[in-house]
Parts: C-alpha cells; sequence; structure tokens
C-alpha cells in the first residue's frame, strides 16, 4: 500500500495519439497523425503532376492568340519589308516602291497631268534597278552629282524656273520654292531624305545617257514615212492605193483621201524621217534588206513609194500600213529622236553590264498587286528592312 502510495500519479492524456503536444514534433499542428512537412511535400508532388496540364494549356492559349497576330504580321508588317529589288548592298523593300510611285503619282498631280497607275509597279522596280545600276557604273565615266544640283533639279520637278535678275526676286524665288516644298513634303509624307535618293540616282542616268549619247553619231540613214488607217480593207482598196502610188501621185494626197485616221486632217498621215531604232517595230522594213542569190545585200525590204503590208488591229478593229516616201543615207537626227537613240543606248549599256552586279527583281502577280493596292489607298507606306537605303526613315508620317 506504501509503495502504491508513493508510485506517481499516471496522467490520462501521456498517451493520446491526437490533439496535443507530442515531444519530438516540430508542429503543434496534427492533421490525422501527417505532420504540416508531410502536406507541403504532398502538395508539391500534386503540383508536378498538374505541371504538364498547365504548360499545355498555356501553350494552347497563346497558339490560339498566335494565329491572329501570325494574320496581322503577313498581311500588314512583312509585305512592305519585304526586298523588291537588289543591286549590291542596296535595297529596295516593296514600301520602298510604293513611295517612289507616290512621290511621281503626287507630282503629277501638283502639274495637272493624269497619272496613269497601269503598269507602274513593274515600271517602277526596272527604273530604281536601272538608276541603281547608273550609280555604280557612273564613276567609270567621272560622273558626280552635288546636293546644290539636287536641289535644282527639284525645284525643275515643281514647276520653278530660277529668276536672277536682281536679288530682290532670287529672294522672293527661294521662299516661294522652299515654301512649296514644305506644302509638298505634308502632302506625300516621306521624309526629304527619300525623294531627294530618288532624284539624285536618276540624275546618274542621266548623266551616264549624255555621255554615252556622245558616242552616237548625228548624222545616220532615215526613212521618210507616211501612215494610212482603213477600218474595211479591202484587196479593191489596197489595189486602188498601188495604182495611185505607181501613177506618181504624191503619197500625202493619197493618204489624206484614204485613210481613216481621226487625226489625218490635222497629220495628214505624215510621220517623218526616221532613224533606225526609234520606231524598232518598223525597223525590219524600213532598213532591212533584201538577199540577193549570191548572198550579197539586195534592195530594201520596202521600196520608195511601195505599200507595206498591212497590220490589224483586233481591239481598234484598224488596218495600217506604212509608205516610205523617200530615203537618206545621211541626215542629221532630230533632237527628240536623238533622245530616244540616247535612251536606248543607255539601257542597252547597263543591261550589257548587269552581269557585272549582284542584282534581283521580286515581281510577282501577288507582289504587283500588293503595290497596286497601297498605291490606291493613297497611303505612304513606311519600310523597315535593316538593308534598306532608307534605314534612317523608318518613321515615316502617314
Amino acid at each position: 500500500m506504501l509503495e502504491m502510495a508513493n508510485e506517481p500519479e499516471r496522467s490520462t492524456f501521456s498517451h493520446a495519439p491526437l490533439g496535443g503536444y507530442q515531444a519530438g514534433q516540430r508542429s503543434i499542428t496534427n492533421r490525422r497523425g501527417v505532420s504540416r512537412f508531410e502536406l507541403m511535400r504532398r502538395r508539391e508532388r500534386a503540383a508536378l503532376r498538374n505541371r504538364p496540364f498547365i504548360i499545355g494549356a498555356i501553350i494552347f492559349v497563346l497558339a490560339v492568340l498566335a494565329i491572329p497576330a501570325y494574320g496581322f504580321y503577313r498581311q500588314y508588317v512583312e509585305p512592305p519589308t519585304e526586298i523588291a529589288v537588289k543591286v549590291e548592298d542596296s535595297v529596295y523593300t516593296r514600301g520602298d516602291i510604293v513611295n517612289y510611285i507616290r512621290f511621281f503619282q503626287r507630282l503629277s498631280e501638283d502639274l495637272g497631268v493624269p497619272f496613269e497607275l497601269g503598269t507602274s509597279a513593274f515600271e517602277a522596280m526596272q527604273t530604281l534597278q536601272s538608276n541603281e545600276l547608273a550609280y555604280h557604273l557612273a564613276p567609270r565615266f567621272g560622273i558626280t552629282v552635288e546636293q546644290h544640283e539636287v536641289d535644282n533639279q527639284l525645284e525643275s520637278l515643281l514647276g520653278f524656273v530660277a529668276d536672277t535678275t536682281s536679288d530682290a526676286s532670287m529672294r522672293e524665288h527661294r521662299s516661294n520654292v522652299e515654301e512649296t516644298k514644305k506644302q509638298f513634303l505634308n502632302r506625300i509624307g516621306l521624309d526629304e531624305g527619300v525623294y531627294r535618293d530618288f532624284i539624285r540616282k536618276g540624275m546618274f542616268k542621266e548623266r551616264l545617257r549624255d555621255e554615252l549619247g556622245k558616242t552616237l553619231p548625228r548624222i545616220q540613214p532615215q526613212a521618210e514615212i507616211y501612215q494610212i488607217v482603213l477600218q474595211d480593207v479591202s484587196q479593191a482598196t489596197i489595189n486602188r492605193i498601188e495604182r495611185d502610188l505607181a501613177s506618181g501621185r504624191t503619197v500625202g494626197a493619197i493618204v489624206l483621201e484614204l485613210s481613216e485616221d481621226p487625226n489625218v486632217q490635222r497629220t495628214g498621215g505624215y510621220i517623218g524621217w526616221l532613224p533606225q531604232g526609234v520606231r524598232t517595230d518598223l525597223d525590219s522594213i524600213l532598213f532591212g534588206h533584201k538577199t540577193n542569190e549570191d548572198g550579197s545585200k539586195g534592195e530594201r525590204v520596202l521600196a520608195l513609194n511601195t505599200l507595206s503590208g498591212g497590220r490589224y488591229d483586233e481591239a481598234s478593229r484598224l488596218w495600217t500600213a506604212h509608205i516610205v516616201s523617200d530615203f537618206s543615207e545621211a541626215r542629221e537626227i532630230a533632237d527628240d529622236h536623238f533622245d530616244i537613240l540616247a535612251n536606248l543606248e543607255v539601257d542597252r549599256y547597263i543591261n550589257e553590264h548587269r552581269f557585272e552586279f549582284d542584282t534581283a527583281i521580286s515581281l510577282n502577280s501577288e507582289v504587283y498587286d500588293w503595290i497596286n493596292r497601297q498605291v490606291r489607298s493613297n497611303a505612304i507606306v513606311p519600310t523597315a528592312t535593316p538593308e534598306s537605303p532608307f534605314t534612317s526613315l523608318e518613321e515615316l508620317n502617314q
């Protein structure tokens, strides 16, 4: 009894499995015998199991959002920056082509000259590449273009002619030019550096043409040509023309009487003296020669006062023929015809040396349609291609 009385009283809570503090436990909170650390480990394992599903959901949402974003990029962002013309390190994007067309379109509008869109996309690409090639070829002829010469060319394009009769008139002229240029820049929305580059490269080609024109002879063989136009051509009409020519009747009188050209009363069907190259469609009959049996060159294909074989145009339903009234082996070329021949010569020279440069033109129906749509929208298109000649002009006024 004494021993039992001295034995300490045992707590009824010393072995309680739940709810109280237990020695060795770092947390006073248990969940059915599971420690807080174990709960955290379980949550981490659950998160790891769910992570692929969460990542998959995020990827799916991004993919859904990427579809319209990619469509917007393909339709509005990428096309203006795609390279359309390349010559060595100089490239022109689609946006550059649009801006080039718009520049000259607005010049034409300001001067009251109708601007025909037509094949302007193709012509603009060809012109920009040709001008760039001329720029690369110009040093061979010692050709340079100064900034003040670009200014003078722009003034000419804007319709100004310098008045140097007095200091006052010159100041007034400069004031008018600057104001007109400022208004023009505001209308076209182009940075000045862009259109100045357009003008400058074009001037290099003009000066290259002038240098090559010096090699062309001013005295060349030429044929004097008349044109006769008929709507309802018949063999009887052709026979009548040939009889009149054989009888010695003047070509002008025959054409004035029989030609159905609406302009015949004004022009008399007279085309004038033509050197070879001005009308390439007629060169073969005007300057070509028949071949004799021994292989030597014979008489010209189209003899004097002889009706040429006619050409029928399905669109206009007109039959056109030509008559050579005279021929000269040595005649001075008219200035307008000489300009045509000089243009042909510079094009020939550029094409002859084109292979020396890395060149490319990217033009198909999709590019052609895109450029024309932008031009019709009356908007200046910004470009952002690093290799563009207008890299510093990436943010253009809209």
